[in-house]
């Protein structure tokens, strides 16, 4: 009998600890790309912001700003997860290349296995869509379905979009700028609202208006950070055959690229504060004008270090920040905007 109550024990640990090695490698994994999904998650968040500057009338935005940020819920948890999971599925597939490069991520290190990668992005993507479902709005369905398609299409074999030339940052800008969009499909679909007596207005034609402005400037910053990664990862994906910008151009051409990108902006913004001005206003414009300045003068310093892969990465991985200022410009400028108005 303790023979067989011993076996039993056994069992049993067995059990657990495979089901604590499963738990953990979700968590390792969740904490390798977390960052990732929190900077997209907050491109979805200056969505929900963006066109509350034009709704009509602007009496008790506090409301109006409420309402929305509630409603969008679901949709700052989905952009989270969908895109932490990609990264994932990225790093699952990119795991030899990483373990070559020296990266010390949960699956190339053998931290994490294969199979339990694979669970977690299935399960990111499959809550993250469960999550728009319940928002039952067209739009954010189908922003969302888009999102976890150029998601697949980025990584897997036979199509892997990060093979191939400017395609590969194109479609990372695209995911960046669709978030965006998702934190405005709400308001797409609800350009009347009627809250405490208030009945807001804003046109279907001003709201994309404004987001897409916002979604190209959120694209913009994205391109830029994504040549970055590129150009510190020259050395590995040229062993995998992978043309990437920085081996096509060079790596100083690159970094004119970035440069070039930023003052791209400072001209959208400086154009739409003169054509526009009676939907996106003249804040938001010099917020984001002064967010790309500053990239534009960060970038310039990498051209006295373009053979320094760790330097950087290291820029890379600060590069979140310009992320975060630009999200804070979009917003604070559409909040300002309201208010004046």
């Amino acid at each position: 009998m303790k023979i067989i109550s011993n076996l039993g024990s056994k069992t049993v640990n067995r059990k657990e600890k495979r089901e604590t090695s499963l738990a953990t490698s979700q968590l390792l994994l969740l904490q390798s790309r977390r960052k990732w999904g929190i900077m997209y998650m907050l491109a979805t968040v200056a969505g929900m912001f963006v066109p509350i500057g034009i709704f009509t009338p602007t009496i008790n935005q506090a409301d109006l700003v409420l309402t929305i940020v509630i409603k969008n819920t679901p949709l700052l948890a989905a952009s989270f997860l969908i895109i932490t999971g990609m990264y994932v599925l990225n790093d699952l597939v990119d795991a030899d290349l990483d373990k070559s490069s020296g990266k010390k991520r949960p699956i190339s290190s053998g931290q994490a296995k294969k199979t339990h990668a694979l669970f977690f992005v299935i399960i990111t993507n499959v809550t993250g869509m469960f999550l728009t479902l319940m928002t039952y709005n067209p739009y954010s369905i189908t922003i969302a379905l888009i999102i976890i398609g150029i998601g697949l299409m980025y990584s897997v074999p036979k199509i892997c979009l990060k093979d191939r030339f400017v395609v590969k940052t194109g479609s990372i800008a695209a995911a960046s700028m669709l978030c965006l969009l998702l934190g405005s499909s709400y308001t797409f679909s609800n350009t009347g609202m009627v809250i405490n007596g208030f009945k807001y207005h804003i046109s279907f034609g001003g709201a994309i208006l404004v987001s897409t402005y916002g979604a190209v400037m959120s694209g913009c910053i994205i391109f830029i950070t994504s040549l970055l990664n590129d150009l510190g990862d020259v050395d590995g994906d040229k062993a995998f055959g992978r043309r990437t910008i920085p081996l096509v151009m060079g790596r100083k051409n690159t970094i004119m690229l970035t440069i070039i990108i930023a003052t791209g902006m400072i001209l959208i913004s400086t154009t739409s504060t003169y054509l526009l001005s009676y939907k996106i206003g003249f804040i938001t414009p010099i917020l984001v004008s002064l967010v790309a300045g500053f990239i534009s003068v960060k970038m310039a310093k990498v051209i006295k270090h373009l053979n320094d892969s760790e330097f950087i990465r290291n820029q890379y991985k600060k590069s979140i920040q310009w992320h975060l200022m630009l999200q804070s410009a979009l917003i604070v400028g559409s909040l300002l905007f309201g208010m004046v108005l």
